[in-house]
């Protein structure tokens, strides 16, 4: 898994549309900054392969959305859950562009039942990433709200669900994981949108 070294595409509406964000996925393969992963990293150029995956997009561009790691990033602690989040769309955080509010779970506590939420930090959140309307890029960047800046886009119980969910998949496939989520404003539903 190259971690956000292949192009994703959101909010993509037809079918000569799905096609050709398909085929950019492919491409994505060739630019300057993957073939420079892959020789740094000594991966042979004809021993990769890729999948795109297909999938509903949830309407996290009325809510929000993050990655969650199993283990404290910084320090390698296996017994910490780490979930960041933003407003909108999550190619922001994963890219880098925003500052994230971020969630730190004892996993022990919680396995417990207990609410194990050890801290959190507000992110600024500056900005969002939106579905478009019109025009001809399926995203735009909008401006957040102060109101929603200076709040968490998490509540305790959504904060411990997520780490819940983090901690059964770990479990299942018996190693950290980097988990993207995201939260449907519309349904009001958290979603696991990929594992890795």
């Amino acid at each position: 898994s190259f971690a956000g070294q292949q192009e994703s595409y959101l909010n993509i509406r037809g079918q000569h549309a799905l096609l050709e964000s398909i085929k950019k996925c492919f491409a994505s393969l060739f630019t300057n900054r993957a073939i420079s992963y892959r020789v740094d990293q000594k991966f042979d150029h004809f021993q990769v392969a890729l999948s795109v995956a297909v999938q509903k997009m949830v309407r996290s561009d009325r809510g929000c959305s993050g990655v969650m790691f199993t283990l404290d990033t910084e320090s390698g602690f296996k017994d910490m859950i780490l979930i960041n989040g933003s407003w909108g769309l999550g190619e922001f955080i994963v890219k880098g562009v925003v500052t994230p509010d971020e969630f730190k779970i004892f996993k022990p506590t919680l396995r417990l039942g207990f609410n194990a939420i050890i801290s959190k930090r507000l992110g600024s959140k500056e900005k969002k990433l939106v579905y478009a309307q019109e025009g001809v890029n399926p995203t735009k960047e909008t401006p957040v709200a102060d109101e929603d800046r200076n709040r968490y886009v998490l509540n305790e119980s959504q904060i411990l669900q997520l780490a819940k969910w983090g901690n059964i998949i770990e479990e299942h496939y018996q190693r950290p994981m980097d988990i993207e989520w995201a939260y449907d404003g519309e349904t009001k539903e958290l979603f696991i949108v990929q594992a890795r």
